[in-house]
């Protein structure tokens, strides 16, 4: 019972101090590598938002912290258009690529077990 006990104490202090990470940065070139940033407390999500026009071949990229945050397209009267993409995990604002690549190495490894057994 003290083990359990133990245990639940344990897991608890773990999570009460968690506070999310962030990539923070501003581009007017399309690539934002952005500094790590911990959000501030009642912070839940991540933004990244790439605003784009038809006579600029880059992108302008910002990416940070947001209370709220709400995916999707928008078309300025401008004529650009702002996509803006929201997650809620440490640094999940990185390049769209990064994630689908790892896990796509992550799987091959499986996938050429299964064909050539």
């Amino acid at each position: 019972m003290n083990l359990q006990l133990s245990v639940v104490l344990l897991f608890i202090s773990l999570t009460g101090g968690y506070a999310l990470k962030c990539y923070s940065c501003t581009s007017l070139t399309g690539s934002c590598a952005g500094t790590e940033e911990i959000c501030t407390a009642g912070i839940t999500k991540c933004f990244k938002i790439e605003t784009s026009t038809d006579s600029s071949k880059a992108p302008t990229t910002s990416k940070g912290c947001a209370a709220e945050c709400k995916s999707g397209t928008l078309h300025l009267p401008t004529g650009a258009t702002e996509t803006t993409s929201c997650c809620d995990t440490d640094l999940c604002s990185a390049a769209d690529g990064v994630y689908k690549g790892s896990f796509l190495l992550l799987v091959s490894p499986l996938l050429f077990y299964f064909l050539f057994q």
